[in-house]
């Protein structure tokens, strides 16, 4: 496993959405969204065919359109737009540049985009804070290539510190079963770091991001997941996954394998991703205990933000169609609300 260490000295020209220090943990609010495919206007060889303006139609119209529909989608968050976005499938931090400036109006101060891969797709950040650091975890490879990297960035939130993990795991194609040993390797370079976090004193962490599965991947007696119901805690031995809890109190266990929350059973959806007649819970938020043991920074709620107006007629997600420049996203994006209990 490589581990790169990022130190990130950034001197922000426009600074639209820093709030004082002292007011950081008042109300804080988190996204994850799988955007799909959010590629920039220019050739640079690793694109998938169809966004590359060299081997497609995809010009700068092309682009326009869809960041004008992320921008929809995106100022529909509410109260406002939130404080930090991780996105899955971006091409670069120049796309997100453009979307920041062109249909944000800069709101954004700290915009980055990571990988060191050759690949068409990596994870990105907008933020309204600047980050003390940013780390990539790498899985390895799988088959002959890298897997992409999980992405731990530290930020300090007035006295505390939250960190957030940004992740796009291995997609199912080619079978759940078939492909789940690169999820399942994902999922314990993250358990491990989450190990060695705790023992730093560090419990405020927020997973997010596409896993591509859940815990209801798991059946009982059969064979490991990168996920795992933590009812199951107790009848298998593997410690290079993660164990979801609905219940909170749960992340507060004695054990030596890593237990987090999921408040998907209050975010009254049935999953944030649609495929082969039925919802998945592809895209997800687990929270450490330090979310929620009642003290300082905490846990608030959440939600799928299954929006009318990106949904087909039969409230699945209207996914993109770049061959019609129509559409939004496959995903649904997430929405998480962090702050102090006082301010529920």
């Amino acid at each position: 496993m490589k581990v790169w260490v990022l130190c990130i000295q950034t001197v922000l020209l426009f600074i639209s959405c820093l709030i004082p220090e002292e007011d950081m943990v008042d109300s804080l609010s988190v996204m994850t969204w799988n955007v799909q495919n959010l590629f920039d206007d220019q050739s640079s060889g690793v694109e998938y065919e169809e966004y590359d303006p060299q081997l497609s139609d995809w010009d700068e119209n092309s682009m326009r359109i869809k960041l004008e529909n992320l921008k929809e989608v995106l100022l529909s968050a509410e109260p406002e737009l939130p404080d930090i976005i991780l996105l899955q499938e971006v091409e670069n931090r120049e796309i997100l540049e453009v979307l920041n400036e062109d249909y944000l109006d800069g709101y954004y101060s700290f915009i980055d985009a990571w990988d060191d891969r050759e690949s068409a797709i990596c994870c990105g950040i907008l933020s309204c804070y600047t980050p003390e650091e940013v780390h990539l975890h790498f899985p390895g490879l799988y088959g002959k290539r890298q897997l992409r990297p999980v992405v731990e960035i530290h930020f300090r939130m007035g006295s505390e510190t939250l960190i957030l993990f940004n992740n796009h795991w291995k997609s199912r194609a080619g079978g759940q079963a078939a492909t789940e040993t690169a999820r399942i390797r994902a999922a314990g370079v993250l358990s491990k770091r989450i190990v060695e976090l705790r023992n730093q004193g560090y419990t405020n962490l927020v997973v997010a991001g596409d896993l591509n599965g859940s815990w209801e991947d798991f059946r009982a007696g059969g064979v490991q997941t990168a996920q795992i119901p933590v009812e199951e805690i107790q009848n298998v031995s593997w410690t290079d996954c993660l164990y979801i809890s609905l219940e909170p109190a749960d992340t507060f266990l004695s054990t030596d394998k890593t237990v987090l929350y999921s408040p998907w059973k209050g975010m009254e959806s049935e999953g944030s991703y649609f495929f082969q007649n039925r919802w998945m819970k592809l895209d997800h938020f687990f929270l450490d205990r330090g979310l929620v043991d009642q003290q300082g920074l905490e846990y608030l709620h959440s939600s799928c933000m299954a929006l009318p107006f990106m949904s087909d007629e039969l409230g699945r997600p209207a996914g993109w169609e770049s061959w019609r420049l129509k559409g939004y996203s496959d995903h649904f994006p997430l929405i998480l609300f962090l702050g102090s209990e006082s301010n529920e």
